[in-house]
């Protein structure tokens, strides 16, 4: 297995996320990487966008993510996809600037609350970086409906 996802491996939010009271995982879903696409096929559904449609895994229309457990833990844990595994992390496409950027989710209670290491998100900026990721995905993944409630954490090209 040679996923984005498995170079983010060193994430471990299970203690930080273990107790939330806001569980992002019980409101909002996760736009899959293409390599992802098919471990999930029969779980996702697609999310249109102006550029095309992305296959999303979680909660939407209602329902709520197949691998989320009644505790509001993930059965997936290990084998979480990209977005999951980064989130709150999320990596955008300026349209404008022609620049990737990374934001923090400031809805998230850890982030609020300084609970998500500088060396974590850190490590997270370095790998991005470093390798290649699909850019029309990530101009997708941007035009997804998400929460607006970002702070910028990083940009490059």
């Amino acid at each position: 297995m040679n996923r984005l996802a498995e170079y983010f491996k060193f994430i471990d939010f299970g203690n930080i996320c273990k107790n939330c009271h806001v569980n992002c995982c019980r409101r909002f879903y996760a736009v899959l990487l293409p390599e992802e696409e098919e471990e999930y096929l029969d779980k996702c559904f697609t999310m249109e966008t102006p550029l095309g449609p992305v296959r999303c895994l979680g909660t939407y229309s209602g329902n709520s993510c197949p691998f989320l457990s009644p505790e509001g833990l993930c059965l997936n844990y290990e084998r979480r996809p990209f977005d999951c595994r980064v989130w709150p992390v999320l990596l955008y496409y300026d349209f404008n600037t022609d620049e990737k950027v990374l934001y923090l989710d400031m809805d998230c209670p850890a982030v609020v609350e300084g609970r998500i290491s500088s060396d974590v998100i850190d490590s997270i900026v370095r790998i991005l970086k470093s390798v290649k990721i699909d850019e029309e995905w990530v101009k997708k993944y941007t035009l997804a409906p998400w929460p607006n409630n970002l702070k910028e954490i990083y940009r490059w090209r």
